[in-house]
């Protein structure tokens, strides 16, 4: 099955889906010149927890499930690994273990490194991909130079293991990437029973490459809403949102009820 977004204004982006065998950048939008905010970092974190939870159902429901004879019928989700520096954990906060399981990552399932310098983590990134046990990885650092880029690619490739890498946002774009994404998190959208609790959460994300289809990364930035329910992206209403001059003479408003950003 194709590892998408479930957002098929996104999906249409991508010819083959997000590609299992490649390296996929994701970088928050810096607040500042030069530098970036905890939340700038967190944007790019949270798209990148959902696209593994993607992935996990991807896995599950597909060809790869089946490819191992000790998961297939076992009841037993496969395996993710989340790496970073030591102190880029001792800066956001270990991941919440009741956070993930209301996303769909089972705490269970998942295998956390922390290592004492960077280039370590980049090390340990590649060497996990080449494990050919893990349904995807989610990597954090400050940045992948041409050559750790390559060789995470090159690794990803060998094993069909997909690696998310989360970049500081202000770095330079990662090389050897299938896509590379750009992410800042909105408002979240108004809550269904309780207007003063917050609804589903928003991220504006932007397609910035895309090696199979280059055109795509031409595209504007587009709102998404993801559902906990359904485990999947969509484009966010913004019925409520629609200035009155757009409304018509009924009050009501027009029919178009989404829209990109």
């Amino acid at each position: 099955m194709r590892w998408e977004l479930g957002c098929p204004a996104c999906d249409d982006l991508l010819p083959r889906g997000l590609e299992a065998n490649s390296l996929h950048e994701i970088k928050g939008v810096p607040s500042a010149i030069h530098g970036a905010s905890a939340a700038d970092w967190m944007a790019g974190i949270g798209f990148a927890a959902r696209l593994a939870v993607r992935r996990i159902d991807t896995f599950a429901a597909g060809e790869e499930a089946h490819a191992s004879s000790s998961m297939a019928g076992s009841g037993i989700g496969p395996w993710v690994l989340w790496c970073w520096p030591r102190q880029l954990a001792g800066e956001f906060g270990s991941p919440s273990a009741a956070g993930l399981a209301s996303l769909g990552l089972d705490p269970s399932r998942l295998i956390i490194v922390e290592t004492a310098r960077a280039g370590d983590a980049l090390n340990a990134i590649e060497e996990s991909l080449r494990a050919q046990s893990l349904a995807v990885v989610i990597g954090i650092v400050e940045e992948a130079e041409l050559t750790p880029a390559r060789r995470l690619s090159l690794a990803a490739g060998e094993t069909a293991t997909p690696c998310l890498l989360v970049t500081h946002p202000a770095s330079e774009p990662a090389g050897a990437t299938a896509t590379r994404w750009r992410v800042q998190r909105g408002g979240s959208a108004p809550h269904t029973f309780d207007p003063r609790a917050p609804g589903a959460p928003r991220f504006s994300i932007a397609l910035e490459r895309c090696r199979a289809r280059p055109e795509s990364a031409a595209r504007s930035p587009m709102l998404l809403e993801w559902s906990d329910e359904t485990r999947r992206f969509d484009l966010a209403s913004i019925v409520a949102d629609i200035p009155a001059q757009a409304r018509g003479a009924d009050g009501r408003a027009v029919p178009a009820a989404v829209r990109a950003y």
